[in-house]
């Protein structure tokens, strides 16, 4: 696992700039604040978000729909429903917003990729101890 975490930082180095760094934690941070104003979002509440985000960004109704309605589709087909469905759709856009952001840098997809693939795996780890006061470790 560290080895694709490694991967991905080695791949963050060596094509992104302080710049680049700093709009990815930006776009993190951002995608953190979504998910801490709506803890339990609701279908209506993640269709304003992402409408909101793709009208500023100049993209049609049309991309909009689609882009809502894949990333339900998709959700169904991890076996997710209910109120885990808006949730992921949030999860979907930050996924997005960094993988159009790496695009635009130059990565190929396959260093793409790796570098999604490493993130989950750091928000993984980073999830072993959730913030709830039990215990916090030093590791």
């Amino acid at each position: 696992m560290h080895d694709v975490k490694k991967q991905a930082k080695d791949i963050l180095e060596e094509t992104l700039d302080r710049e680049a760094v700093i709009v990815l934690a930006r776009i993190s941070e951002e995608m953190q604040l979504l998910f801490n104003a709506h803890p339990e979002p609701d279908h209506g509440e993640v269709s304003r978000i992402v409408t909101g985000f793709f009208l500023e960004k100049g993209k049609s109704e049309a991309f909009i729909e689609d882009w809502i309605n894949t990333s339900l589709e998709y959700g169904r087909t991890r076996g997710l429903s209910g109120s885990d469905l808006p949730r992921a759709m949030l999860s979907d856009l930050g996924v997005f917003r960094f993988m159009s952001f790496l695009k635009d840098k130059g990565l190929t997809d396959e260093q793409i990729t790796i570098v999604l693939t490493g993130a989950v795996q750091q928000a993984a780890s980073g999830m072993a101890e959730p913030g709830d006061g039990n215990g916090q470790s030093s590791c």
